[in-house]
Formats: C-alpha cells, sequence, structure tokens
C-alpha cells in the first residue's frame, strides 16, 4: 500500500465538512444534537484519551483528554523535540512514545522506528530515554507492562524493560510494521506482506511462530479488541469507482482468524485510520484525513468517537458506499479535539497544571469520578446501638438506611452479580458482632431495594452467590454445597478442604475462595477447584491471613495480609494470582488494620475496612470505610517509620474516607435502594 497508508500524523487544514453522522460544533462539544450529547454524557467519566498533535509552538507533543473531549492538557510541553505514537499500558499507569529532534519530519510509513524510545508515567512525567534512535522499533506494551515487543527487519523480539534485554526472538513472517500485543499475551498483530500481497493485516502467536492473514490487500492500522478475538482495522476495498477509481479508506473490524469482517466507519471523501477500541470493548476511536499519506507541516484532523454497536455508519451522501451496505444505523459520531494515533485508558492519570506534574490529591477530584458509579452497601452502627445495613454512593454521598431492626445485627451484606438482590446475615442484638462469626446466623436475601426479605435461617453458612444469581454457594462442617435459591435444595457438594469461612465464588464461577486452617499453621486464604478439588494457598503460610475477594478478571484475589504469631505489626491489603504467584501490597497502615476489601465492578477502585482494633468483634474497633484507586497502588495510608522503611517505593497517594461501616459489597448496576421507613 506504499505511502498510501498509516494513522495520518498530520491532515491537511482545508478539511471537507465534518463528522457528519450527527456532527457537534467544536472539539469536545456535544453540539445541539441529543444524540452527540447522550455519547458524550455516556463517555465523559471513562478515564482518559492519548493522542500527538501539533502545539501552539508549532512542535508535536502528546495531549490527554477526556473521552468526550473536555479537559485538554499538553503531558510533555517540549518545544526542541517531537513526542508522538503514544501507547498506554494496558493498567494505564504508563505510557510509551517516540521523541526526535523538531526540525526532523515525521515519516508517516516509519514512525515506529524514528528517534528514540521513551517510556514515562501515564500523565508524563518521569520521561526515561530507553535506547538510542532507531532501536527498540514499533514497540508495543506486554500485557503486564513489564516487556515490550519490537519489529525490526531481523524479526520480532520481545525484550524486558527492566533488564533492557532481548530474552525472545521470532522470525517475522513477512510483518513490517504497526504489531500490537494482544491483551492477553498470546498473539501479536500488525501489518505484513506476506499471504500474497503486501498491506494485510495479520496475526502471529508467540507460542508457535505461526501466522494467519486477517485481512489482505490495502490493510493498515491494526489494533486489539480486549477481548482477544477481534481486530479493528483500516481498509481500502478493492474496485471503489470514487476518488478517481483510487477509493477511501475504511475503518472494520474482523474474527482475528479472518473469518468474518465487517464495516464499522466509512465516508467517500475521508480516508479513516487510527482505530482504537476501549477497553470495555463498547466504543471505538478513530481519525481521518482527505489526503492519504498527510501533511507533517498542517496541523491534522478532529479524532472521532463512536458506539460499536451503532456500526457500521457511513459519513456524508457516500453514494457508491451506501449502495455497497444496506445495513447503515444512524448512531452518533462525536467530534474530539484534533490529533493523531489516539490511545484510550480508563485508568484515571496524573493532571499537570501550571507546567508541573501533581497528583490528583484532592477528596473532590476523587469523589468526583465515583458519583456515577453504582452504590455501596454495608453495616454500621445505629444511635440505638444495634447494627444495621446502610447505602451510599462510592463518593459517600446519598447514604440511606436499609434496614430498622431494634432486635437484630445485620451483616455481611453481598450484592449478586446483576445488582437485583442482597444477601446478608442477621442475629440477636444481644450477640456481639465479629468478623470470624458472623457468616454462621441466619441468611436472609431480599430484593435490591430492600422488599421481600426471605430468612433461610442458619443452615447456609458463609454464602457467595454463583454467577447468574440463582445460586449460592455455602459451608457446613463436612462440606461446601451448592444451594439453588429457588427450591432451597441442595443441587452440589465439594469437599471444603480446610475451608472454614469468608468463602466467596469467583465472578466466573469456576473457583471457590476462602480462609482455610489447613495450608500452614495459622489461618490463609486458599483457592478451591471444585472440579478437580485441589485446594491451593493463595496467601503466605506463615503469618494470619482473612476476608479474601475476587478480583473482575477472577485470576486475582484481594485478601488481609495479617501478622506473624506473637509479633507486631497490622493487617495490610495484598492481592495474588489464584496460584498463589504475584503477590504484592497494595495498601497499608501503620495506625490501622485493613480488612473487607472488595474491587469496583469495573476494577478500577479498591474499597475496604479500616480498624484501630485486630477483628475479631467489631464493636470496639472504630471501623470506617475507604476508597483508594487501584492504580496507585502500592500505597502507604501514612507516613509511619515502620511503614515507610518496609515499604519505601510505596505511594502516598489519596485515599477517600467514607465515615463509620464494615464488610461493604459494591455493584455498579442499576439498583433501586430506598431507604427504610424509621418509625
Amino acid at each position: 500500500m506504499g505511502k498510501q497508508c498509516l494513522q495520518i500524523l498530520a491532515m491537511v487544514v482545508g478539511l471537507a465538512a465534518g463528522w457528519t453522522a450527527a456532527q457537534p460544533t467544536g472539539p469536545g462539544s456535544s453540539g445541539k444534537d441529543p444524540a452527540v450529547r447522550q455519547l458524550a454524557d455516556e463517555v465523559g467519566a471513562k478515564g482518559w484519551i492519548v493522542y500527538a498533535s501539533r502545539s501552539e509552538k508549532g512542535d508535536w507533543d502528546l495531549f490527554v483528554c477526556r473521552p468526550d473531549g473536555s479537559a485538554i492538557r499538553n503531558i510533555t510541553a517540549t518545544t526542541e523535540t517531537n513526542e508522538f505514537s503514544p501507547q498506554f499500558s494496558r493498567d494505564g499507569r504508563q505510557l510509551l512514545y517516540r521523541r526526535m529532534a523538531r526540525n526532523e519530519k515525521i515519516d508517516n510509513n516509519d514512525h515506529g522506528t524514528q528517534g528514540e524510545l521513551v517510556i514515562a508515567n501515564s500523565d508524563g512525567t518521569e520521561p526515561r530515554v530507553v535506547g538510542p534512535e532507531g532501536e527498540y522499533p514499533w514497540a508495543s506494551w506486554s500485557p503486564d507492562g513489564k516487556q515490550i515487543a519490537c519489529l525490526s527487519i531481523k524479526g520480532i523480539s520481545i525484550v524486558d524493560i527492566a533488564e533492557r534485554k532481548t530474552v525472545r526472538t521470532l522470525e517475522r513472517k513477512g510483518f513490517f510494521q504497526q504489531m500490537t500485543w494482544s491483551p492477553d499475551g498470546l498473539w501479536l498483530v500488525g501489518v505484513a506482506n506476506s499471504f500474497g500481497t503486501g498491506w494485510s493485516i495479520a496475526r502471529i502467536e508467540l507460542a508457535t511462530g505461526v501466522a494467519n492473514a486477517v485481512n489482505r490487500v490495502d490493510c493498515c492500522t491494526p489494533d486489539w479488541f480486549g477481548d482477544n478475538r477481534q481486530i479493528i482495522f483500516s481498509w481500502r476495498p478493492p474496485g471503489q469507482k470514487a476518488n478517481k477509481g483510487y477509493g477511501w479508506t475504511q475503518l472494520w473490524m474482523a474474527d482475528a482468524d479472518g473469518r468474518v469482517s465487517k464495516l464499522v466507519y466509512g465516508e467517500d471523501g475521508r480516508h479513516v485510520y487510527g482505530g482504537h477500541v476501549s477497553p470495555d470493548g463498547r466504543y471505538v476511536l478513530f481519525t481521518g484525513n482527505m489526503n492519504e499519506d498527510g501533511d507533517p507541516e498542517h496541523n491534522g484532523a478532529p479524532l472521532g468517537l463512536m458506539r460499536l454497536a451503532d456500526a457500521p455508519i457511513i459519513g456524508g451522501e457516500s453514494a457508491e458506499l451506501r449502495s455497497l451496505h444496506k445495513d447503515v444505523h444512524n448512531g452518533p459520531v462525536l467530534e474530539l479535539p484534533v490529533g493523531w494515533e489516539p490511545c484510550w485508558t480508563f485508568s484515571d492519570i496524573e493532571r499537570r497544571e501550571s507546567g508541573v506534574a501533581t497528583k490528583v490529591n484532592r477528596a473532590e477530584d476523587l469523589a468526583g469520578e465515583l458519583h456515577g458509579k453504582g452504590w455501596l452497601i454495608f453495616s454500621s452502627r445505629t444511635e440505638r446501638g444495634d447494627w444495621d445495613l446502610f447505602g451510599m454512593r462510592p463518593d459517600g454521598s446519598d447514604r440511606i438506611q436499609l434496614t430498622h431492626t431494634p432486635d437484630f445485627n445485620e451483616a455481611g451484606p453481598r450484592f449478586s452479580d446483576d445488582g437485583t438482590r442482597w444477601l446478608y446475615y442477621r442475629m440477636p442484638v444481644s450477640e456481639p458482632l465479629d468478623n470470624n462469626t458472623y457468616g454462621t446466623f441466619d441468611l436472609v436475601i431480599a430484593r435490591a431495594d430492600g422488599g421481600h426479605p426471605d430468612v433461610l435461617g442458619n443452615r447456609f453458612s458463609w454464602a457467595s452467590w454463583g454467577p447468574g444469581a440463582a445460586q449460592i454457594a455455602c459451608l457446613t462442617q463436612k462440606a461446601i454445597q451448592i444451594v439453588d435459591i429457588k427450591t432451597k435444595k441442595v443441587i452440589r457438594q465439594i469437599p471444603r478442604k480446610g475451608i472454614v469461612q469468608q468463602l466467596v465464588w469467583s465472578p466466573d464461577g469456576k473457583y471457590l475462595a476462602g480462609t482455610a486452617n489447613g495450608l500452614g499453621p495459622f489461618w490463609n486464604i486458599g483457592c478451591l477447584d471444585p472440579e478437580t478439588g485441589a485446594l491451593n494457598a493463595v496467601s503466605e503460610t506463615e503469618r494470619y491471613n482473612c476476608t479474601p475477594d475476587w478480583l473482575p478478571d477472577s485470576k486475582h484475589i484481594l485478601y488481609s495480609r495479617g501478622i506473624i504469631a506473637d509479633q507486631p505489626g497490622r493487617a495490610e491489603l495484598w492481592v495474588a494470582g489464584i496460584d498463589g504467584s504475584d503477590r504484592r501490597m497494595l495498601y497499608a497502615e501503620e495506625s490501622r488494620h485493613i480488612y473487607g476489601a472488595c474491587s469496583s465492578p469495573d476494577g478500577h477502585y479498591l474499597l475496604f475496612t479500616r480498624s484501630v482494633e485486630d477483628l475479631g468483634k467489631v464493636d470496639h474497633s472504630q471501623t470506617t470505610l475507604a476508597i483508594i484507586r487501584r492504580e496507585d497502588t502500592p500505597m502507604r495510608g501514612d507516613e509511619g517509620p515502620t511503614i515507610r522503611n518496609q515499604y519505601p517505593q510505596a505511594r502516598s497517594a489519596l485515599r477517600l474516607d467514607l465515615g463509620p461501616g464494615w464488610e461493604p459489597d459494591w455493584t455498579c448496576d442499576f439498583v433501586d435502594l430506598k431507604p427504610v421507613k424509621v418509625k
């Protein structure tokens, strides 16, 4: 395809009319079209977009903005160099890009080899040059952000970033540019000149080196969907009569095995490049221009954003294109700032004010991120002295009382995965609330609004919702029981292998985790495979550990890492893989114990209980709730000398304190929580 491909670095200023599908009045605005306003409202709080654009001083810098085009800021602000081709790491904490002297022109077909590779924090701070000019060409992040894949004439190289060493090489199989690593780490996709033609989109399996074509002839700028099964790319289908028989490049998607392809966006009069799918797979970013090769002397063209559910969309009259695609939708396209090569993360990033990078360090900033992200439910002591259930927004607003039972204490509420119901435990008010026993009393299941509570009795200890909310898993002295909610019948029994409390079912339904006393001398976190009956240690086994819960990926478990017997210390928030690998601290304080953590449903935030006393009994532990960003971890909650010496690399980042509460849970689904009527 020669120079006619790549995501165009600079598109001519004299563009035709803007995006013609529900065009707003300007970058970042929603105009008067209600469909565009609705799209802007949907995406406005969904993280950040990074892109290259020409600055007011004429060089190319990196900018970030919200997905609705608001809050634009320059994160490199260099006048002597051009920065371009930014990529967020999958966790949103790092950024790689290329940098070269300002007087050098960026080549649209060779930009991945130009200048030097730079890795920085996601806000652009602490930039580190990884190698000399031309080294690490077409670099792309590994899923864990510890390696990069590079592509040169000699082949494909997998490079360890910390050591700056090549740990593996593969034959390039005709791949020559625009390579991207899949989110699951198993594949690479890129532009190849093999498969019987040039400018094909192809993928290569890292384990075997076997490559297959995704789409052939005049294709470019591929990128992955988060499901690892689909590719977004640009394609100029052959046989077009428009543009003097040359045709226009369109945005397409296809199965990674190359069997099924579908038009996403096309417009006669505009080449469309640089497709990038949002982390949740619901939206796509792209850019485009009138000229195939662009022009670095000009300033670029607006980025566009649309829902994938609205695809295919065709802009303008585009008579020829419309004649070929009868299933066109009329969804909106949101115009974003002028830029090139966009990348999207749902993680939040640091802010730059007056040219200086400063971490978002105000509680109102974090609260502003959280307000619309569903509801929390938790136990808290009332003025009467009993424990009832309460709900509130994740920013601490709209706090409401959900139960009013002076004769009982309620504890351990958990939303079903669809947000329509919750379960909790009820015990006599004379029974002290205890972290280690509350799950052995009467189980209650109610609608999310608190209506129709069904008291199931004390035969269902430590109950946990199964996927789909049709079943629960619970503990008996001899087994783990799977119980059908509707009939209350036990439909399966699994040996409990030493799990004694705090049972939690993984979101994908494949595993059970819990606190176990058979993996070491103390309580430990175990992961049970119901199919094989194998129980393995997730936590360390030489100390007390408790209160496990799952991250949304069903591959990692949050837990409280407690003390070693007869030694001082505090319980800390940790995470580990289900096989016990990759154990790491997330949050710790010198003055508080951390228990009962759960993740937000999107995985971006962590909610937990802070207590002065070790749990056990809750009444005198001064339990309060708090939320942190997962991207800020590892994090120190205070600057006590012991914790600072123990975790010198941990951040001192922002924590949002939410007031009294214990054993919280979080849903982002729409629920209609209603305050109980207190007489």
